[in-house]
């Protein structure tokens, strides 16, 4: 259960970085007329309301379109390993895993790749 609100709390986080941009789509008129009936009905507030339910509705729907968005926001640099795991919903490994399968290269860690570097001269002079 605990889990289920955690991924309701991620989607709704993915919806917030997603909201700051406008986006403008194309319904057919039937469509868009549910989409006023709704409204007109109180169960939305505006028509952005409704898409933002919609998208919510379907990651919780689709989960490994939580996925493809983890992968997205890690591979463009958007978030780190471990949020993008926190998002996805799965474990650490898996998640290395499917980034392995896209061919999703790491990107190297500086701290640690220095830290090598100096332990390397530090044998090196000794």
């Amino acid at each position: 259960m605990y889990r289920k609100i955690l991924n309701m709390t991620i989607s709704y986080y993915i919806l917030i970085i997603m909201a700051t941009k406008k986006t403008t789509i194309s319904l057919a008129p039937s469509e868009s007329e549910k989409v006023e009936g709704l409204i007109a009905e109180g169960k939305f507030t505006s028509k952005s309301d409704v898409f933002r339910t919609s998208f919510r509705m379907m990651l919780e729907e689709k989960p490994e379109y939580k996925i493809d968005l983890a992968v997205y926001f890690y591979k463009t640099g958007k978030i780190s390993l471990g949020r993008a795991v926190e998002i996805s919903g799965l474990s650490r490994e898996e998640f290395n895993e499917v980034l392995e399968r896209k061919g999703v290269k790491k990107p190297i860690d500086k701290k640690k790749d220095e830290e090598k570097k100096v332990e390397e001269l530090r044998e090196n002079i000794e």
